[in-house]
This record gives structure tokens, C-alpha cells and sequence, in this order.
């Protein structure tokens, strides 16, 4: 249960600040009598450490590296680093414990040069994308220990295309020192550069890591032609390849941060599971109740909370009638429609809306609206990424009120129609209650409400102002407001947790 506190004119500086000074004990991090404002740079800070497993005890420190440039020379095939790579979680140091979403490394695909096969196929089979995944425990300390396997992906190779695997993984053991490695190759040396943030709170090493010592395994799994299957990539690559001819090198920033303190910092709301204990781990839960809303101190309780989303993160929707809203009075409605998209992490979903019976003008009487591309009256939003946090805490015994902020993911428009020849932009972004929070639900109920263009929720809890805007025709845009309520059923039960 939360503890009862009194009210203040402030409570999103008193919320930061109780949870930071709390911190600090534990933490041993002489650095907040703070600001409102430095408050909110910490938090803003702290935010990319959301998959941080800070619930669980055992992680003590936070991690979130990117890698941005590089080269992996795996045989005679070399990959060059051109997208970031993330690995994100926490450490018992110097062992990594992985992220809340269980997307420790993350799955970025990186484009084999000149393919793979060494064969002229027709259309695209020759091109290849190589992922790294994990492939074991690893490690954060003098030195990086990363056990990989490398999915290797055409549509020739099948699904289950790999170099290395978990028995026998490319053992990668990265430093920013100098290797030592048996020849061929001779000694590489990275280099790194350690900076603080937040008065001391974040550590930042930006640099480069190396490794060119290890051996790398054989491909295996790749079969789905008779002469383009191991054989044939393990004799293109030049593997297995011994040690000594291999090279990894990773450019980017690694960033440190005490658990206890993103957990004080980083607040609630959460995406998550709260999920019954069994079999030994009955008895040794953090939370008595099924909603995780009681903590049990002594670890004695039946359930545990895991933060983000399980492998059944994806949800379908239904949205009720739909009325958008300019201050500038016009008016689009929309009879009904359709939503798809997926819980992304602790903070964050995506989605996609298809609205039907799309009009501007008296129902039945106005002028039909429509997405390029689209059926008749049909509107079609760009992708959306929606992110959580508090449109009012709450303190006991009031109850907490959580939204979701739907943004577009890239560019500025959330949706572009026509109606009767005039184009219509919708930009900028909504905030929406969520109808239940603290409680496992498959069915999250997110509603927008509006009148005469103004939303009832402009701003989170002590944030910016985030609201719609319209234009038509190429006119001035005008703020707006979205009425709707959008049922979104899940592959699995999931929970909005408000209540620590």
C-alpha cells in the first residue's frame, strides 16, 4: 500500500525529490539538494535506463551502451557497423543481468557487403543481413565479455541460419587497452575518454573497444538448398577461423548509473506483468496481492512484478465513433475503427489506426474524408508510438491517473486526408487516460475526450503542453481535439503499474 503523505503545491518536485534523497543513502551519490528543474534533467537523463532490471535485487547498477560505428572480421567476411547497436540492463558487477523486456542486445541487422553465397541468384537472394544475438553470460568490467551468435538472414538460408550458438559461442573479449592476440594479427589498441553527468550520478566511457584474440565457430542451420547451406557459407566465409584471424571493433558510448537511484528517479508509470509464484519460487515474491500493489519488505509474498511487456506483447483494437475538432470548428467524425500495434517496453507502445465512416459536415449530409491510398471514408494514421506517465500521481487517499502520449514515430503527421478536395493535416499529439491501472488486464481502455477543440489532458504531471493541431488546406494550424475510446485487447494480460 502507499504510505500516506500530505499534500504539497508542488508534488512533482516533492516526488523527485523524496525519491532522490531516499536514493542516496543507498546509493552513496552526494549529489541532489536539488532543483525543480534539475529534478526533471535527471529524469530526463535516466529515461533511455527504463529496461534497467532495477526492481529485481540483484541488479545494482544500471548500463545502456550504444554502438555507432566499427567492423566485425569474422574469416574473410567483414561487416561494418553502420546502425547502432544497443545493449541495455543491469550489472551485479561486473556480470550483466539483462533487460526488463529481455531485449538485452538489441536486434539490429546489419548488411553483409556483397552478400554471402558467392552466386548469382535472381531478385535479392544474394543479400544478407547479419544480427548478433546473445549467446551466454556476459560481462562489464576491465574488459567486455560478450558470447555472441551471428543470425545470418536470406530467404535461401532458412530461419535458423547461424555462425556460432550457445555451446559454442564467438567469445568476444573486448578492451579498450591493447589485444594480444596469437598471429596473424597483431596488436590493436582502443582508446576511451570517462566523463560524468548529473553531478557525478551517470559515468560515461566514450571510446573504442577491441578484440582480436578470439576464434570464430563454423555456420550451421542454413539449409534450405542443397548447395547453399552450411557447406557453402563456412567455405564463402573462410570458417571456422581460427583465433588470430578475427577482429571486432565497436566505436560508441557505454553509460553506469546506480539502480537504486533510476529506480527512485525514473517513476512509475510502468508496462508490466504481475505474475503468481510457483513451485521454490512460491513464498519468496516481492508483492502480496495479484495487482503487485503490496509490497511485501521481507520477500515473503506470492507474486512478483516483472517490468515491460512477454513475448505476447502485440494488441488489436476497436475505437467507438470518433470526433476530431479544430478551434477552428471543423469538424471530421469517423463511425468506427480499428487499431494494431504492440506493447514496446516499459514506457512505450506503438499503433496504427484505420478509421471507417469518415466525414466532415452533419452526419449523413457531410462530405466523405479520405487517406491517399485508402477506401472510401477511410482515414489511416502514420505509425504512433505511445509513451505513459502520470497525468496526476495521486497521493493516499487519492488515486493515481495515468495517460499515454501518442506522438507520431517519425516525421510530424499523425494522419493526412482529403475531404471533398481539401487537404487536412493532423500533427502534434494527444494525450489519452488509460480506464484501469494497477490491475492485469487483456483489454486496456485508452479515452480521449475533447470539447470545442480543447483536450481535457494537455500536459502530464509537471510536463510541457502536448496537444493536437489542424490544418486545411494549406491554412494556419489550429489546435484540436480527439474524442474516442480505443479498446486494446492483448496476446496476453498486461498491467499499468502507478502504485510503487
Amino acid at each position: 500500500m502507499r504510505t500516506m503523505r500530505h499534500k504539497a503545491p508542488d508534488r512533482a518536485h516533492e516526488r523527485i525529490s523524496a525519491r532522490v534523497v531516499a536514493t542516496l543513502a543507498v546509493a552513496s551519490v552526494a549529489m541532489l539538494i536539488v532543483t525543480a528543474s534539475a529534478s526533471a534533467a535527471l529524469k530526463q537523463d535516466l529515461q533511455r535506463f527504463s529496461d534497467c532490471p532495477y526492481n529485481n535485487p540483484i541488479a545494482t547498477q544500471c548500463v545502456y551502451s550504444r554502438t555507432t560505428s566499427g567492423e566485425f572480421l569474422i574469416g574473410k567476411g567483414a561487416v561494418p557497423i553502420t546502425k547502432t547497436v544497443t545493449i541495455q540492463g543491469g550489472l551485479t558487477p561486473p556480470v550483466i543481468v539483462p533487460a526488463a523486456d529481455g531485449e538485452t542486445l538489441s536486434k539490429t541487422a546489419l548488411t553483409v557487403p556483397g552478400g554471402l553465397v558467392g552466386i548469382e541468384l535472381p531478385g535479392n537472394f544474394s543479400e544478407v543481413s547479419a544480427t548478433a544475438e546473445i549467446a551466454g553470460q556476459g560481462s562489464l568490467g576491465n574488459t567486455v565479455a560478450l558470447p555472441l551468435k551471428v543470425k545470418l538472414d536470406n530467404p535461401l538460408l532458412g530461419s535458423g541460419c547461424y555462425i556460432g550458438s550457445e555451446a559454442e559461442p564467438l567469445s568476444l573479449s573486448l578492451t579498450y587497452g591493447t589485444t594480444t592476440p596469437p598471429p596473424p594479427n597483431k596488436p590493436i589498441s582502443g582508446k576511451a575518454t570517462i566523463t560524468t553527468k548529473d553531478g557525478g550520478a551517470i559515468k560515461a566511457i566514450t571510446g573504442t573497444l577491441v578484440d582480436n584474440a578470439f576464434a570464430a565457430p563454423g555456420a550451421s542451420g542454413c539449409t534450405l538448398l542443397p548447395l547453399v547451406g552450411d557447406l557453402a557459407v563456412n567455405n564463402k566465409e573462410g570458417l571456422p577461423a581460427a583465433a588470430g584471424t578475427n577482429t571486432a571493433i565497436m566505436s560508441g558510448v557505454t553509460e553506469e548509473v546506480s539502480a537504486a537511484l533510476v529506480k527512485a528517479v525514473l517513476p512509475l508509470p510502468d508496462f508490466g506483468r504481475c505474475r503468481k509464484l510457483e513451485g521454490i519460487e512460491a513464498l519468496h515474491g516481492g508483492f502480496t496481492n495479484s495487482s503487485c500493489t503490496s509490497e511485501s519488505p521481507e520477500r515473503a509474498g506470492k507474486y512478483e512484478w516483472t517490468t515491460g511487456p512477454g513475448a505476447g506483447s502485440k494488441f488489436t483494437g476497436a475505437t467507438g465513433a470518433v470526433k476530431l475538432e479544430s478551434t477552428g470548428r471543423t469538424i471530421v467524425t469517423c463511425a468506427a475503427g480499428t487499431a494494431s500495434g504492440e506493447y514496446a517496453g516499459p514506457k512505450t507502445e506503438t499503433a496504427t489506426l484505420k478509421l471507417s465512416g469518415c466525414q466532415t459536415g452533419a452526419r449523413g449530409k457531410g462530405t466523405a474524408c479520405q487517406s491517399a491510398g485508402a477506401a472510401s471514408e477511410e482515414v489511416r494514421t502514420a505509425g504512433l508510438t505511445g509513451s505513459v506517465d502520470f497525468i496526476h500521481e495521486g497521493i493516499d487517499p487519492e488515486k493515481p491517473s495515468v495517460g499515454i502520449d501518442f506522438k507520431p514515430t517519425s516525421g510530424t503527421q499523425i494522419a493526412a486526408f482529403e475531404c471533398g478536395g481539401a487537404a487536412v493535416v493532423v500533427g502534434g499529439s494527444v494525450i489519452a487516460p488509460i480506464g484501469t491501472v494497477d490491475k492485469m488486464t487483456e483489454a486496456l481502455k485508452v479515452i480521449a475526450k475533447a470539447s470545442a477543440g480543447i483536450q481535457s489532458v494537455e500536459a502530464f504531471e509537471a510536463g510541457p503542453k502536448d496537444t493536437l493541431s489542424m490544418s486545411v488546406s494549406g491554412g494556419a494550424a489550429k489546435q484540436a481535439g480527439l474524442s474516442t475510446t480505443v479498446t486494446q485487447t492483448g496476446q496476453e494480460p498486461i498491467e499499468i503499474k502507478a502504485i510503487p
